[in-house]
């Protein structure tokens, strides 16, 4: 269906020539390998000699002839190819005396793609005219009468002018690339053209040269002192003693005299307990007179190289001074003398305007530049009157004695009966909540301390009953529950409620608070007292042992290092008979021992010098056996998994399925490790970060790419209800925590067996009796 010529041509009311057509889009002849366009097999057919009816081009350039016209799309050719002319153009100014108009040079770009013009003029500071682009790339029509066509590249040339949008912009020059391609096209460029000059500018600078300088030239040339000493500062310190005045103080200052120009600022030093509400500016740089009668007139500054005149007199209210040039309001014979380097020394009194201000010492930069250029030595400081006045107090101060509190009465707690005595309103003592946020309990991080004990008593039946004493690092409280026996005649249980205890032989009814237990108080071997019951220490779990070695600053008796000093040191005299005994103990020398035996052989040598906690560090320090987290396999880790997914109720199994599901693009059943991870981020699965880690870790990868992990594996292992049973020993949650943060050499160690011949290493005593006997 053709046009319909009746219809104007406005959007809405032409039609398509192609109706019946089904595929509408431009033909493709680039296909992308990584990432870098190429010409298709479809388009060098095209070029070969058998073209597509799409892509036949239907205009063709004057300069070639049909046969030698490219086959190619213009904006494949000339892509990024851009012709550059300098031109000008006239502006008419307005209500201007001596022109009527201004010459302003701009830049013409020609677009070879499609033909496209745009026009730049470089901006200029200040020049009071809109600049920058002044047409947008566009195509532009020839003014009329030959407006039905375009203008091409053979329009543009050096010395040719072109009509855009009724302004006529002459063509002076063009670039070198431009040059090139003309000439390579058969057409001639002619030399440049010199651009003509700007009257607009020419008025402007003869009346720049005309106008008068508004300050007079200064006859002061500093700018060689200013250059020798910019930067160069002498400090002082000082002080101003006004306390002779109502009111008055002794105020501390910081004096600078700044070498490039001899002025002067100084500065008050005050404490924040002070009570003073000025401010720290004493004096603000400026010229300081040597000697201060009153304050000068206008004019009467000597320091500044400007005189004023008041030309209206004084009778007038608001008066109009201006510059004396000449410096005729001037008295020679009585100009004022500023302080200078050499009126400046320790000990010295300056005349701040009235204030007498005395300088007391100086920096070390200060003192090196008056014994290089002065050839001063003595830089004692000068004695300051507050000094003096302070150490006649300090012989007559008695300090405070500390406000004792009344005893305590035997209601509620120490703190609460302290709290009342130090307030008239009543209010609870706060705890200590910074401890409480760090050691509260944090995923599998329980920060409770368990030992296993055992009653000391002379009655038969106290003696067997087996207790487990829970210490909370949070506040440093106490629980003590008690294990069933069978047929001990006690129910078990909790036997104490979490609390402080107080420490045997406090004195309860005083003024200060009693001692409690802390956690160092407790180690394996080690006895408390609580309420009168006798307690002997005889195990602790995974979890308070490794926290102990974690933290040895607070532990002593888990501090390898200084175990191992108190072995080498009781061992050096009986290092021969010691290792005798172990290679009788030993005889395959297979460099392990049990742990029962290695305590039995400290214990003759060191005695009561060690404990059986320090013992036990030892043996944890020199396993064994250890068992390595390479051998480790999911069925390790998925008892504590289901148990946390189980206590916690957790039922997004299936929503994590299909989020690992439709991240699969091709549902191979293969995912980076960043994106399973991101989705049991995302899940809030109930199990510890370091754990979850370890999972992924063991997930089978795919056998051509590493980086690819099964999730179908991952949701078989989480699945609780139809997971297989597991085909090895579990570990337990201490084990699995120290597998997931990775403390010490990513291994299990166990204390069933101890590694003699580590020790020995560590001890080191093999070389020392080398060197003895040398």
């Amino acid at each position: 269906m053709l046009r319909n010529v009746s219809f104007p041509v406005l959007p809405g009311f032409n039609f398509r020539d192609k109706i019946r057509g089904s595929r509408f889009h431009k033909s493709q002849i680039f296909e992308y390998s990584n990432d870098v366009p190429i010409i298709t097999e479809k388009m060098k057919t095209f070029v070969g000699g058998n073209p597509l009816p799409d892509c036949e081009p239907t205009i063709y350039p004057s300069v070639y002839t049909r046969s030698a016209v490219n086959r190619f799309p213009a904006w494949v050719v000339f892509d990024k190819q851009v012709l550059c002319f300098e031109a000008y153009f006239q502006s008419t100014v307005h209500e201007m005396k001596d022109c009527a108009y201004q010459i302003r040079k701009c830049k013409i770009f020609f677009h070879l793609e499609d033909g496209t013009i745009m026009v730049v003029e470089p901006k200029q500071r200040n020049s009071g005219i809109p600049q920058g682009t002044l047409m947008h790339r566009q195509r532009i029509r020839i003014p009329a009468p030959r407006n039905d066509i375009f203008y091409d590249i053979i329009d543009f040339n050096i010395g040719k002018e072109v009509e855009l949008y009724g302004r006529v912009f002459k063509i002076i020059n063009c670039d070198h690339y431009t040059r090139v391609f003309l000439n390579r096209l058969g057409i001639s460029v002619p030399d440049p053209i010199p651009c003509p000059e700007d009257p607009y500018m020419q008025v402007r600078e003869k009346e720049k040269n005309q106008q008068l300088a508004k300050k007079p030239a200064y006859t002061q040339h500093t700018l060689s002192k200013f250059l020798a000493h910019d930067r160069q500062v002498l400090r002082f310190w000082g002080y101003w003693d006004d306390r002779h005045s109502p009111d008055g103080l002794l105020h501390r200052l910081r004096i600078q005299f700044y070498l490039s120009d001899d002025t002067v600022d100084i500065k008050e030093e005050t404490s924040e307990s002070s009570g003073l509400e000025m401010g720290p500016i004493f004096l603000k740089r400026s010229k300081l007179p040597k000697e201060f009668t009153t304050i000068g007139l206008p004019g009467d500054d000597f320091g500044n190289p400007l005189i004023v005149l008041n030309v209206l007199g004084e009778s007038i209210r608001k008066g109009h001074y201006i510059y004396d040039s000449m410096a005729s309001g001037r008295d020679k014979g009585s100009e004022q003398a500023y302080i200078t380097d050499k009126d400046l020394g320790i000990g010295k009194v300056l005349d701040v305007y009235g204030r007498k201000v005395v300088l007391t010492s100086c920096d070390p930069y200060t003192e090196e530049y008056y014994r290089s250029k002065y050839g001063l030595d003595d830089f004692t400081p000068a004695q300051d009157p507050s000094l003096t006045e302070a150490e006649e107090c300090k012989k007559e101060f008695t300090p405070a004695s500390e406000r004792e509190l009344p005893p305590y009465n035997g209601y509620g707690t120490h703190e609460d009966s302290a709290q009342n005595c130090r307030s008239f309103i009543l209010v609870a003592p706060k705890p200590d909540f910074a401890k409480f946020l760090e050691k509260d309990r944090k995923g599998l991080e329980s920060f409770t301390l368990r030992f296993e004990a055992r009653m000391i008593s002379s009655m038969p039946s106290n003696a067997d009953r087996r207790f487990l004493i829970n210490f909370y690092l949070s506040d440093d409280t106490i629980a003590i529950f008690e294990r069933v026996s069978a047929n001990s005649g006690y129910f078990g249980g909790k036997f104490l409620a979490r609390q402080k205890v107080i420490k045997p032989g406090e004195t309860l009814y005083s003024s200060k608070p009693p001692q409690c237990y802390l956690a160092k108080d407790f180690c394996i071997g080690g006895v408390v007292i609580i309420n009168d019951f006798h307690f002997l220490i005889t195990n602790a779990d995974e979890y308070a042992l490794s926290y102990m070695e974690n933290n040895c600053n607070q532990f002593p008796q888990s501090n390898v290092r200084l175990i191992m000093d108190k072995v080498r040191t009781a061992l050096q005299p009986i290092y021969k008979d010691f290792i005798g005994k172990y290679i009788c103990i030993d005889p395959d020398q297979t460099g392990v021992i049990s742990y029962h035996v290695f305590w039995r052989t400290i214990k003759e040598v060191l005695g009561e010098q060690i404990t059986d906690h320090e013992i036990l560090t030892l043996a944890r320090a020199f396993p064994g056996r250890v068992e390595c987290r390479e051998n480790l396999s999911l069925d390790h880790l998925r008892p504590i998994v289901h148990t946390e997914i189980r206590r916690n109720i957790y039922h997004g199994l299936e929503r994590l399925g299909e989020h690992l599901k439709s991240r699969d693009r091709c549902k191979q059943g293969w995912l980076p490790r960043k994106e399973i991870w991101a989705c049991l981020r995302a899940s809030k699965l109930p199990v510890q970060q370091e754990i979850l880690e370890v999972v992924v870790d063991k997930l089978d990868r795919h056998p051509s790419d590493d980086c690819l992990y099964s999730y179908h594996q991952l949701m078989k292992f989480l699945d609780a209800k139809n997971s297989p049973p597991p085909t090895v020993v579990p570990l337990s949650p201490e084990d699995i925590r120290k597998i997931a943060h990775g403390r010490g050499a990513c291994k299990i160690r166990t204390r069933d067996a101890v590694n003699y011949l580590e020790l020995m290493k560590g001890l080191n005593l093999e070389e020392e009796l080398l060197r003895q006997n040398k």
